[in-house]
């Protein structure tokens, strides 16, 4: 029962179980929010981008046509909340918190780890949001061209020519700490 695809649990919770839809919830609650937040940057935000999310979905679950094709679906439910949020904040002229996800004592075996993974999480802010959410998408979510395709509303070659474009610039920024 646990090893159930998206489409059948989509299929189950428009049969009216809801349990399915907490499992839905349950296996993309993590990469859903480090979605949201690696876009955002802001915990809270991402926090609230990610419920959001989830709410549409509830609500929207019978207009899915392609039931396969449900983490597409979500993951383009979640960019457009992403993107209203970011709007919103530029239109009332605020700036996202800088929220250090890592603000906690950390072993000083990880202190290196950390310290790269908050260089890597600096410089990807810093990518204008359609290389950054590409990337994300597809090195962190593990979504396929296609998948970002539909996610974004761009072509896959453009979705290719973006990451292409992002790597290239990530890995010019980063050469001088690691090197090539």
């Amino acid at each position: 029962m646990h090893n159930q695809s998206d489409g059948q649990l989509v299929e189950q919770l428009l049969t009216g179980d809801m349990s399915a839809f907490g499992r839905l919830y349950e296996r993309y609650k993590a990469p859903l929010y480090a979605y949201c937040y690696r876009l955002i940057g802001d915990e809270q935000s991402a926090q609230d981008a990610a419920q959001e999310t989830f709410l549409k979905i509830r609500a929207g679950i019978s207009t899915l046509e392609k039931r396969e094709a449900f983490r597409a679906w979500m993951y383009r439910i979640a960019h457009n909340e992403v993107m209203q949020l970011l709007r919103q904040t530029r239109r009332n002229g605020q700036a996202l918190s800088e929220d250090d996800v890592w603000n906690h004592e950390t072993p000083l075996e990880l202190y290196q780890q950390i310290e790269t993974r908050e260089l890597v999480q600096k410089y990807l802010a810093e990518l204008k949001t359609e290389y950054r959410e590409v990337l994300v998408l597809r090195e962190f979510d593990q979504l396929s061209y296609a998948e970002i395709a539909e996610v974004t509303s761009a072509t896959e070659s453009s979705v290719k020519s973006r990451i292409f474009k992002a790597r290239k610039a990530l890995l010019k920024k980063l050469t001088p700490y690691f090197g090539k």
